[in-house]
């Protein structure tokens, strides 16, 4: 019996366990579609848009010259493009000539990706789409210029989550635009690591609406239906394969986060005869 048949038993069992034809799951692509085009770049998030996507992830950094820059952090910054410091210390100049340090990793076609701004992701948003928006460097003018990118690019703030860790930037954040939707990130590397009552306090205390949970096969359905009960929606990450996506739906997640979003999709569809948008 080979693994993919294990996994499929397995997929159909836990879908057969719950009746969700009133839960509608969305499923978002994590930095575009980071295994067939360089993650965060433009190109990896419009196909991501392209292939189906109601939703990308995607991470914010306040450079040290007031650029928005659209990279994850300093390990994503040395090994795709090349640049050995702190996305915070970032130039435009070096944003804009920006290479990748291992071209022949793509398809010749992303090989001349560059690092984005976010003036540049807010121009490939579809009208009918969104951006979840995780801040990566927050810094006091991070909130101001958002907003007024935003506004320049002609975008409703409904069309944009902001996102973080750090539940004071968060905070802090609503407080000056409260017109935008907000999330609380954690990771949760053991069981009983916290409870799901601490986990709303200060999702709440921060003003946030939803929540995403990393490390999601350490809780439980149970777990996941207290926060909801709360009032906050409920999202997983990193969902990467059927086995993954199976235990994110049986635990009645809201949103599921994906490195692999366009593939995961088309299995559900084709396993469970369903739509998922």
């Amino acid at each position: 019996m080979t693994k993919r048949f294990l996994i499929f038993l397995a997929f159909q069992t836990f879908i057969g366990a719950f009746s969700f034809a009133n839960h509608t799951i969305y499923l978002h692509a994590h930095r575009g579609e980071p295994h067939i085009a360089p993650q965060n770049t433009v190109e990896s998030i419009k196909l991501a848009y392209d292939l189906g996507s109601r939703m990308i992830e995607t991470d914010v950094w306040l450079t040290k010259d007031g650029t928005m820059a659209i990279v994850h952090g300093r390990n994503e910054l040395k090994e795709l493009w090349g640049i050995d410091k702190n996305p915070s210390e970032l130039t435009l100049a070096e944003i804009k000539g920006s290479k990748l340090a291992k071209p022949d990793k793509f398809d010749k076609k992303y090989s001349c990706c560059k690092i984005p701004t976010l003036e540049d992701l807010f121009a490939v948003i579809p009208k009918d789409k969104w951006a979840e928006i995780e801040i990566k460097g927050y810094g006091k003018e991070f909130a101001c210029k958002l907003d007024s990118a935003r506004q320049r690019a002609g975008l409703d703030a409904d069309k944009l989550i902001i996102t973080s860790f750090d539940a004071s930037a968060i905070k802090d954040f609503k407080s000056q635009y409260p017109q935008y939707e907000t999330m609380y990130i954690i990771g949760i590397k053991k069981r009983g690591e916290i409870s799901p009552e601490e986990i709303i306090s200060r999702a709440k205390d921060a003003g946030a609406s939803q929540v995403a949970i990393g490390g999601y096969r350490n809780i439980d359905r149970n777990f996941v239906s207290k926060i909801q009960n709360a009032g906050l929606k409920v999202g997983v990450w990193q969902v990467e394969n059927l086995e993954d996506l199976a235990i994110a739906i049986e635990l009645g997640a809201d949103r599921i986060c994906s490195n692999y979003a366009n593939n995961l999709r088309k299995s559900y569809r084709a396993l469970k005869k369903s739509n998922m948008e």
